[in-house]
């Protein structure tokens, strides 16, 4: 990382830190224009040295006031929830147009199998949104804020594609990303023991937090599993069991069930599968025969799941749930019936009721061509992530595939309880991270045909051609070359 994107982080990181010991939950919009400026300026600067100030937003950006309603499903007299991560991603985007520009140069996007099936489900969700809009069910600002909320990651995502050219930066940015992990787990360790649930900086929800902390702990476990000795992949092991309290913590159930997700993949696709399965039948063995594995809020949590509650009390297989549990279901129940009404595009995003879980709600705002469109995106996601790990030959890389791979399968899990698509702390470092490991194999496939004959920078001046699995670059012919100083 340069200095100059190393003083910029650690000059928001100490407004961040001022802000929160103010007793502040969100920042001025004056100051929130001001950042954007300062990283507008970094990314022109800098060019792909500004995604180190993405890293660090992800997890320590307060929301800024902004005022404006959003309507039925966020409940009557909220606000637009926008972050500062959002003017920092936008400018930094601005920035490397603006380079680009000044320098008189194009660039290619990277093609994968995943921007199709993207391009697909942006598309469904904008035509059944206008559909809503058309027909009085989504109102436009609400349902304008969504898509672009859902659509900024997926921007992310192209912008690592169109500007990242060398496997330094890729595994720098992996690097950072830890270091992010890292400190967002240490703000957790401070809540234990005060009585409340764990949560992020600057968030409200410890159920984000928690997918968040599965996610990360998924890849330090593959990271760990693809190394060659113990001694390369004990910080890895020591990130993953420092991650468990603050996990436990959060009394998310919806966190819980995702690691399960999580070190289920593993057992399927892991290398260590007899070590992966001996734990998790330890776990369970544990847990039959009573044993404090816990904290005792934790255990309570999960226990009080199938207590019965004096308002909408449901039972699956004749067992009573708790009435958040309970809640869930009837707001299900609720969301297949308004999916009836409207089968193949659903009443568009923000549509109907608010429904705390990705399936149903794609379900009744997007309908069956939403929803399918979604789980097609996610299966071509996992193919590709899979094909990298399979193509690529650094322990590192290899690793942190795998965990992505595994990670991505908990997520899915984790939003059988949650929008865990839509939420910025997991959503943005998920396709920060594919769009990373979706480029490894291509970068490597490259240095081994052009014999880096390039001299120091020749990967990068040849790499747009096409992909480890064949896959042409849009606008090859033009980023082909790319200068020097785009690509860092």
């Amino acid at each position: 990382m340069r200095r100059p994107a190393f003083l910029f982080i650690a000059v928001l990181l100490g407004i961040l830190a001022a802000t929160r010991l103010a007793g502040l939950d969100d920042i001025p919009v004056a100051a929130g224009l001001a950042a954007f400026g300062l990283a507008l300026a970094a990314s022109f600067v800098r060019g792909t040295d500004a995604l180190y100030i993405i890293v660090f937003a992800m997890l320590f950006s307060p929301e800024i006031g902004t005022g404006l309603e959003t309507g039925r499903t966020a409940g009557e007299g909220a606000v637009v929830a926008v972050r500062l991560e959002d003017l920092l991603l936008l400018a930094v985007g601005i920035g490397w147009i603006l380079r680009t520009a000044y320098r008189r140069r194009q660039f290619g996007i990277m093609q994968t199998g995943v921007n199709a099936p993207m391009a697909l489900f942006m598309a469904v969700s904008v035509l059944s949104t206008l559909l809503g809009v058309l027909a009085d069910r989504v109102r436009p600002p609400t349902g304008f804020f969504h898509n672009l909320k859902l659509f900024e990651y997926f921007f992310l995502f192209y912008m690592i594609l169109a500007h990242v050219r060398d496997r330094k930066t890729i595994r720098g940015i992996l690097l950072a990303m830890f270091v992010a992990f890292f400190m967002a787990l240490s703000y957790g360790y401070v809540q234990i023991g005060t009585g409340m649930r764990v949560v992020a900086p600057f968030d409200r929800e410890p159920n984000t937090f928690g997918g968040y902390i599965v996610l990360m702990t998924c890849v330090a476990l593959g990271v760990a599993m693809r190394q060659t000795s113990l001694r390369a992949a004990l910080p890895y092991l020591l990130l993953a069991g420092y991650a468990m309290p603050p996990l436990l913590f959060t009394l998310s159930r919806a966190s819980y069930l995702a690691l399960l997700f999580g070190l289920a993949a593993f057992l399927v696709v892991g290398r260590h599968r007899l070590l992966v399965g001996g734990t998790m039948a330890a776990l369970a063995a544990a847990l039959a025969l009573g044993l404090p594995l816990a904290p005792a809020p934790a255990a309570q949590r999960v226990v009080s799941t199938f207590e019965p509650g004096r308002q909408y009390q449901e039972s699956i297989a004749g067992v009573d749930l708790d009435p958040s549990a309970s809640a869930r279901i009837v707001s299900y129940r609720r969301a297949v019936e308004r999916w009836i009404e409207r089968p193949l595009l659903g009443h568009g995003a923000t549509g109907t009721h608010f429904i705390d879980g990705q399936f149903f709600r794609l379900l009744a705002e997007t309908g069956v061509a939403g929803l399918a469109a979604f789980l097609f995106l996610m299966g071509r996601l996992l193919a590709e992530v899979r094909r990298a790990v399979r193509d690529t030959d650094d322990p590192f890389f290899r690793g942190t595939g795998l965990g992505l791979f595994c990670g991505i399968v908990a997520m899915l899990g984790h939003a059988l309880a949650a929008n865990s698509f839509i939420i910025i702390r997991i959503a943005e470092p998920l396709w920060m991270m594919a769009g990373l490991i979706l480029l490894v194999p291509r970068i490597g496939m490259h240095r081994q045909e052009n014999g880096d004959r390039g001299g120091r920078h020749g990967v990068e001046r040849t790499l747009p051609a096409c992909g480890s699995s064949g896959h042409p670059v849009i606008g090859s012919s033009l980023a082909e070359r790319l200068p020097d100083s785009v690509t860092r």
